[in-house]
């Protein structure tokens, strides 16, 4: 995986409304922890990590640089305001290179699958997959070609071609995308009413409250 450079600074935490004056100069709070580190409150350029998200996704394996030593992070956990669609704050999480780690491998389609071109519906029912690598053999995402699926065919986790430096943790029976035929696609959608509401505010992880 490429490792991208992002600079940052230790965040003033004794000044009530330092948050909000952060935000409004184009900052964003964040955290940085890890192994044999302390926790420190930290700030980095909005658009530059709005950047990064845009390229290279939540997985992306950071260069952060701090006080001008350079430090392997994921970015662990991230909040968001979803009414304003705006980054609330970051957890950086300090990796070692040399240990395996998990972390969430987005999943990417593609191909224009044969059966959706027979009238078929697509169903694309995971996203994400659970593994473990080092941090070094972590890519970005993981394509998965649907162009061979038919109706009624299901690819599944064991299906996927995973490069073999990386441990695959989810069950390999838990089905990723399958191509359903018109009538069974109706039947499984959601009536409008029964819906849910989407929160204000959700987070990448657990919830955790942001540090002031």
């Amino acid at each position: 995986m490429e490792q991208i450079a992002l600079k940052a600074e230790k965040r003033d935490v004794s000044k009530k409304g330092i948050i909000n004056e952060l935000r409004r100069k184009g900052k964003l709070p964040g955290v940085l922890y890890g192994k044999n580190i302390e926790s420190s409150p930290v700030v980095v350029d909005a658009k530059e990590l709005l950047k990064i998200l845009k390229t290279h996704g939540e997985s992306a394996l950071i260069d952060l640089e701090l006080e001008g030593e350079k430090l392997p992070v994921l970015m662990k956990e991230i909040q968001r305001d979803t009414l304003k669609d705006a980054i609330l704050h970051v957890d950086f999480y300090k990796v070692s290179m040399t240990d395996r780690i998990e972390f969430n491998l987005p999943l990417v389609l593609k191909g224009d699958a044969e059966g959706l071109k027979m009238g078929g519906i697509l169903q694309h029912q995971k996203r994400e997959l659970l593994v473990k690598a080092l941090p070094a053999d972590m890519p970005e995402h993981l394509e998965v070609d649907i162009s061979h699926l038919k109706i009624g065919d299901t690819l599944t986790v064991g299906d996927l071609k995973v490069d073999e430096k990386i441990t695959v943790l989810d069950d390999p029976d838990e089905v990723v995308v399958s191509i359903l035929a018109p009538k069974l696609a109706e039947d499984a959608e959601v009536p409008a009413g029964e819906q849910a509401t989407e929160p204000e505010v959700v987070a990448k992880g657990k919830e955790k409250k942001e540090e002031e």
